[in-house]
């Protein structure tokens, strides 16, 4: 990998490349080090490696008397792959022996910063002499510099591993100050011959002066080459130039060397430059001027604007005035500095905006406004500056409040829409906070119950509720508040005039940004005239479900009455046969059966509901039932691990699996197994699975399943099935079969669980 140190011209020279590797074996390469020193301090700051071949005949030779044949015949690359990796070994050996750490700088040439291995080269001589990278520095020319699209990417490499990036001899080429923009260097390196002549010739001294401006401007460091003469040093420090090498601070030096003359090194500058004050008083006005140019680039690209006026002959005139929004406004600060407000705003405005500035000139803090101009909208904070007791002048910074101005202007045209919207619609709207203190009521309370909404503003919510209907509204709120999800509730409520109404509410929690309730919205609705729709039409059902029952129940009860008749007529004859006894009792219980579930199907509920883990009802109709069925295998499977908890009627529940276990069991007179699952439905629903051996169904048998009466038993009688579906209902839930014949039967009911729901009436 080429990489060439301290570029001299190089001219021809009878040695060969041969010659130089094996130069290389016998270790005659040696690198000397030319110190670096900080132009303020006088330290040293970096080292330039510099090439030498200490020849057996010839003595020590510098890289022009062969590094050009060297280059030519390739023997350059393993040449300087070595000088690379001592390099590193050396600097590293300095900071061990207690040296003051500093940057050890090497030259690249155009050629090897294309070969991928380069990025290799670098690592691997870090890593070997365990060298921090900052410690390193490869200089590029700058006519390398203008070819950026062969060099940047790999420059922005080892820029990533923490090496330095200078531009070496800069001023000879032409690169452009967008090359130099684009590059990822972090110092310019001036060119010896501008600082051979620049003390004579001015075009060199201008020369000079413009690479210092042009990188300070890039917030680069510089460093002047080739300093010979102590006018050249004092030049150099008046002009704020960082840092200088050359002959005038040291030769290049032995490794050895260099640590015995360090201290010595560092005494060059204190001694032929400017006095160590002069040195700092030009380097804090320099710091001063910095300082306001980055006020002032700070100030022109704020996307505010800043501005500042003083009172002067009665009249308040701008000094200052600089930022995007003034821009966004229209105007520019030519505009305004030196005017008052009158000469570029309306008078009007101007008039207004002047009341704020005399408050805050006599001395208010804070004084805040909102202007508008040229369609733009803006705030305004003004603050005196006091110099001897005396307000000197106001310092003003504006945002613009452009985009909140339309939030705003929308958000009340939307409460408006909105409160037009709940003040004209049937339902009533109730808000309360978090305390249960009503906070709004839309004006459809009125027509409901008879009460103005002033009348509930920051009441509570309770104290308007009957006394009877309390616990069960505290009780959905309470619930709402705790899992922070809708609630509903119907509950009854008396009006003034003694009149009673059924109110249902849905109540939707409002978070605040901590996820706790802060308020709440109800949505309360007059279902009184619904409830008692729904009523009549229960009772219309009720009386045609019994016609029904009634014509089914006489053709049931028909057939064993007609059957004990003629069995005690044939009793009559022959007084012996006890099986005619047995077949009339079988009768009788069937009779008895059909009764029970007739007054089952028709008796009032009781409306008892608790919650109960569905498993345990499950294995108590299991336990029960296997004694019974010793021909027949109930196996139970429980996919949830957590309790299923089901708001119900237990012994509704326990009704429903004894009849559908039943059928199963009866389904299968041969002996069989029944497979029972209790399965989790996602979060909130539990399903059972029933599975049984049996003669199964046809799809058109499946179809009839719950009609009036309707059995799959040759002397069933529908009923059972009948009082499955109400409990189902009952509870909220809902019932699937599926069956082939021959193939047995599965039945799954899905309940709703760990949440209390309205029991249907």
């Amino acid at each position: 990998m080429p990489i060439c140190y301290q570029r001299e011209e190089a001219g021809d020279s009878e040695e060969g490349d041969s010659d130089l590797l094996r130069a290389l074996v016998r270790e005659e390469l040696v690198l000397h080090y030319q110190p670096v020193v900080d132009l303020k301090s006088g330290k040293m700051v970096g080292a330039e490696a510099l090439l030498r071949w200490n020849h057996p005949t010839r003595g020590l030779l510098r890289p022009k008397e062969f590094l050009a044949i060297a280059e030519k015949e390739g023997a350059i690359f393993a040449i300087e792959e070595w000088i690379l990796h001592a390099v590193c070994k050396q600097n590293k050996q300095w900071q061990k022996a207690g040296v003051p750490p500093f940057v050890v700088s090497v030259n690249l040439s155009s050629f090897p910063v294309i070969q991928e291995d380069l990025l290799r080269s670098v690592e691997s001589a870090l890593q070997e002499s365990g060298l921090d990278p900052r410690y390193l520095e490869l200089e590029i020319t700058e006519e390398l510099a203008m070819d950026a699209e062969r060099t940047i990417e790999m420059l922005f490499q080892l820029k990533r591993i923490g090496v330095g990036i200078s531009i070496d001899d800069f001023g000879r080429g032409y690169s452009s100050l967008n090359s130099l923009k684009r590059f990822p260097i972090d110092k310019l390196k001036i060119d010896h011959t501008f600082i051979k002549h620049c003390m004579e010739d001015a075009t060199e001294k201008s020369v000079v002066q413009t690479i210092i401006g042009m990188a300070k401007n890039l917030r680069l460091a510089v460093v002047a080459e080739g300093v010979e003469a102590p006018e050249q040093l004092v030049f150099l420090q008046q002009n704020l130039c960082d840092a200088a090498q050359g002959h005038l601070i040291s030769i290049p030096l032995d490794p050895d060397v260099l640590t015995q003359q360090f201290a010595s090194v560092q005494r060059v500058v204190p001694q032929l430059g400017l006095p160590k004050e002069q040195i700092e008083q030009l380097w804090k006005q320099e710091g001063l001027f910095e300082a306001r140019v980055e006020l002032g680039e700070a100030i022109r690209n704020q996307q505010g604007m800043t501005f500042k006026f003083a009172k002067q002959e009665e009249r308040y005139v701008h000094t200052l005035c600089d930022g995007e929004l003034l821009y966004r406004m229209g105007l520019t600060p030519d505009q305004v500095i030196g005017s008052e407000l009158s000469q570029f705003m309306p008078e009007e405005a101007a008039k207004i905006k002047t009341t704020y500035y005399e408050r805050a000139w006599d001395g208010e803090e804070n004084v805040c406004y909102e202007g508008f101009v040229n369609g733009i909208h803006y705030l305004a904070a003004l603050r005196p500056i006091y110099q001897a007791g005396k307000v000197k002048e106001v310092i003003a910074s504006c945002v613009d409040i452009t985009e909140l101005k339309k939030t705003e202007e929308a958000l009340r045209n939307s409460e408006a829409k909105y409160r037009l919207i709940t003040e004209n619609m049937s339902d009533i709207i109730v808000v309360v906070n978090h305390k249960g203190i009503i906070t709004y009521t839309s004006p459809a309370i009125f027509p409901v119950l008879g009460v103005k909404p002033e009348e509930l503003q920051d009441q509570p919510l309770m104290s308007f509720i009957d006394s009877q209907e309390k616990e069960k509204v505290e009780q959905a709120l309470r619930e709402l508040m705790e899992t922070k999800r809708p609630q509903q509730v119907s509950f009854t409520d008396v009006l003034r005039n003694g009149t009673k109404v059924i109110l249902e509410a849905k109540g939707t929690p409002v978070l605040d940004s901590q996820g706790e309730v802060e308020q709440v919205i109800f949505i309360l609705r007059n279902i009184t005239a619904q409830v008692q729709a729904e009523e009549f039409l229960r009772k219309m059902d009720k009386l045609a479900a019994i016609g029904h029952l009634a014509a089914g129940v006489a053709h049931e009860i028909r057939n064993p009455v007609t059957s004990i008749k003629g069995f005690v007529q044939l009793l009559k004859q022959d007084q012996g046969k006890q099986e005619y006894f047995d077949i009339m009792l079988a009768e009788f219980k069937q009779l008895e059966n059909i009764l029970r579930e007739f007054v089952s199907l028709t008796q009032q509920r009781p409306g008892y509901f608790e919650f109960v883990d569905i498993r345990s009802i499950i294995h108590e109709v299991l336990d029960s039932m296997q004694e019974k069925v010793v021909r027949h295998i109930l196996r139970l499977n429980v996919a949830a691990s957590s309790e299923l908890k089901l708001w119900c009627d237990p012994g509704q529940i326990r009704q429903l699996f004894i009849h559908l276990l039943s059928n199963a069991v009866e389904a299968m007179p041969d002996g069989g197994t029944v497979w029972i699952e209790v399965l989790q439905e996602g979060e909130d629903e539990v399903k059972i699975r029933i599975v049984d051996e049996g003669c199964g169904m046809s799809e058109q048998r499946l179809k009839r399943l719950g009609e009036p009466f309707y059995s799959t038993k040759e002397k069933g009688t529908g009923l059972g099935l009948m009082i499955s579906y109400k409990i189902i209902q009952y509870h909220h839930g809902y019932v699937h079969f599926s069956s082939e014949p021959h193939k047995g039967t599965t039945v799954e009911v899905v309940f709703p669980i760990n949440n209390k729901v309205r029991s249907s009436t």
